[in-house]
């Protein structure tokens, strides 16, 4: 029985032991050897005979003056087995508790070692690479994010917000290249931008002297399925297509297959020919790919045009109307001045009768009543005017024609993309079956003497391309593509399938985001009708830039390899053609399928225009720019920055952001 109870007791000694340890060494964590410790404490305490190690159970015996004993002891055995007993009671509960205490102690201040060492070294790790924020490594973390593509993920440049914390960002730019800084700045340029114009979408690229150094997506590609743009995204990129297709007929210029100055018809017979005022006049390729046609853009005719024509071909009705008024309001005149004589009259013979005392009253009546015939006179009369000059106004003509009322210049104003033809939903198979739409119209001008932008134009450009290279003119774009290397740049037809198309957006009258409305662009190719990626619009506009300084002689010029096109030819189609800068250009006038901008520094501290080629484009639901900024060349080719930049939305003016992004990465070679 006093064996079974002081068993017992043990057990449940054994037991309190293990809790003890458990709770000491859940309080001693993290310890990095706290799951090894744990273990070889249940080894201890589950030991049969003596308690954690032998020489801890000596010490602690020696210390109590115990002997140790055993079961084969001589003497009586009873005696012997309460003595073992005992010193069970004694000697192995007491010191497996001191055990265990001093295994606690041990641990914990281990722990406190431990973290002062990894403290210490975070410090220090702090010290030399100050980090600003803790980045989240998590998928989760990304999500949300407004850049994606190649930004690189540099802790002190941007703040997480992690769970239960606040954001805190210090700035640290000493610790970033001069590279890493442009790019920064350029894409807080860029993120502004986006939000002021509200495009859900934005595309950027940038090379510097032929070499990629930055592309990035911004917002969204396609907003309903979470699609996020990225450099890889396909967009349309308008009018930059006539430079792509400027390319194609310089080409064939230098082939000798194409004679600029030669007329259309040598190219297309069956185009009409055309009159302006009752006179023949020529159109030739330098025409149209200048914008010097006359041809018309989207609007069917001129205003001006037939604001004239409508004036002097008014009708006898409206005509024998316009005389009768006349008539009228020349009667109700007589009448007037007849009115006026007999109280002249009247005032006359007043004055016969009149003695000379009431001499001095009748003159200052005479006064009175003459001051006021005169003014009612002239009253009526200049009422007559001010309602025949706004009722009718003379053409050159010398006919009279109703005289429209003012409208405010809001009212006036149209916009472009609600014209009709910016919305044509049907497939044309053949460029000749799109000349259709406007080849019998009239011409705005004569061909060379004035400037109109016009896509139109350019579809005429394309028959020309045509039958210079005997080919349609899809398989002539095409074959340039491939000869560029622009393997992401496409015709945009809406069957095929395209990977990494965008989705396109408009916005409503009350500012709300819509889908764009479906439209087939196969009427304008040449003009308006490429899809592509900026970073086919970078190896583009490095093509061009190379193929302009290749025969430069800068230091260590060696032998190149060849430009796509001549150098001569290259700085023809940047170079303005006369007539061709509009108002709003300040500085920028219309090439050969380029705007060019000219280098102007007239006054020192004052603006410093830059030489330059640009092309803007503008479609349904979507609009771009390319613009090269070349360089003097020394020695490499090619020396320059070009920006491409692709946003979603119809109507976003994008020329200025891309020049302050092109002058903030040429500083930082």
């Amino acid at each position: 029985m006093p064996c079974l109870c002081a068993f017992t007791v043990t057990c449940w000694k054994h037991k309190m032991l293990h809790i003890i340890f458990q709770q000491g060494l859940s309080r001693c964590a993290p310890h990095p050897h706290y799951s090894r410790l744990l273990r070889l404490s249940n080894i201890a305490i589950r030991k049969d005979k003596y308690c954690l190690t032998s020489s801890s159970c000596t010490s602690l015996e020696k210390g109590f003056g115990q002997k140790r004993h055993s079961h084969y002891s001589t003497g009586n055995g009873s005696n012997n087995r309460w003595e073992y007993t005992n010193s069970q009671w004694y000697s192995k509960p007491l010191g497996k508790l001191m055990g265990a205490l001093g295994t606690v102690a041990v641990l914990g201040l281990g722990t406190v070692l431990s973290k002062s060492q990894e403290e210490k070294r975070s410090c220090d790790s702090e010290a030399a690479h100050p980090v600003v924020e803790t980045r989240v490594k998590n998928e989760e973390a990304e999500v949300g994010r407004d850049v994606v593509g190649t930004e690189r993920r540099h802790r002190c440049g941007e703040a997480i917000v992690i769970p239960q914390t606040g954001p805190h960002v210090e700035p640290c730019d000493e610790k970033l290249s001069r590279h890493e800084q442009t790019v920064k700045k350029a894409r807080q340029i860029l993120r502004r931008f986006a939000e002021e114009v509200g495009a859900p979408g934005l595309v950027v690229g940038v090379t510097v002297n032929g070499r990629q150094v930055w592309t990035d997506g911004f917002g969204f590609a396609d907003l309903e399925n979470g699609v996020r743009c990225s450099p890889a995204t396909v967009m349309r990129i308008a009018s930059i297509s006539k430079s792509l297709t400027m390319t194609a007929v310089a080409k064939l210029w230098e082939d000798g297959k194409l004679d600029l100055d030669a007329p259309i018809q040598k190219y297309i017979p069956n185009f009409p020919k055309k009159t302006y005022n009752g006179e023949e006049v020529t159109i030739t390729t330098r025409h149209l790919v200048s914008h010097k046609s006359g041809i018309r853009h989207y609007k069917l005719n001129d205003p001006q045009k037939n604001s004239k024509k409508k004036g002097c071909a008014q009708s006898n009705d409206d005509s024998k109307a316009e005389s009768q008024t006349t008539s009228d309001k020349g009667k109700e005149a007589t009448t007037i001045s007849a009115e006026n004589d007999k109280a002249s009259k009247k005032e006359e013979s007043l004055k016969e009768k009149e003695d000379v005392s009431t001499e001095s009253q009748t003159k200052k009546e005479k006064a009175v009543v003459t001051i006021s015939s005169e003014n009612e006179t002239a009253s009526s009369s200049k009422d007559v005017k001010e309602e025949s000059k706004n009722e009718t106004t003379r053409c050159s003509c010398g006919n009279r024609v109703p005289r429209r009322k003012h409208k405010k210049k809001k009212e006036e104003e149209e916009d472009e993309f609600d014209l009709k033809e910016y919305h044509i939903k049907e497939e044309f198979e053949t460029v000749k079956d799109a000349l259709k739409l406007f080849q019998d119209d009239e011409l705005f001008f004569k061909p060379g003497e004035g400037y109109l932008y016009t896509t139109h134009g350019w579809t005429v450009v394309s028959a020309v391309v045509e039958a210079a290279a005997q080919q349609p003119f899809t398989e002539v774009v095409e074959r340039l593509f491939y000869e560029l290397g622009l393997s992401n740049t496409y015709l945009d037809m809406p069957s095929p399938i395209i990977h990494n198309r965008a989705s396109y957006y408009i916005r409503d009258k009350h500012g709300k985001l819509k889908n764009a409305p479906y439209v087939d662009n196969s009427y304008k190719w040449a003009g308006g009708g490429f899809l592509s990626t900026v970073g086919d619009l970078c190896k583009f506009g490095n093509a061009m830039l190379y193929s302009s300084q290749q025969e430069s002689k800068g230091e260590g010029n060696t032998a190149r390899l060849p430009g796509y096109l001549k150098a001569s030819t290259i700085w023809q189609l940047w170079t303005p053609v006369k007539g061709t800068k509009r108002k709003d250009w300040v500085d920028t006038a219309y090439g050969m399928g380029w705007q060019t901008v000219t280098n102007r520094h007239s006054h020192p501290f004052c603006r410093n225009s830059r030489h330059h080629a640009l092309h803007s484009g503008a479609a349904v639901g979507a609009s771009s720019v390319l613009l090269v900024l070349p360089q003097e060349p020394n020695g490499g080719v090619p020396q320059g920055v070009v920006v491409a930049l692709m946003a979603n939305m119809q109507g976003v003016s994008m020329s200025k952001v891309a020049l302050e992004i092109a002058e903030l990465f040429e500083k930082d070679q």
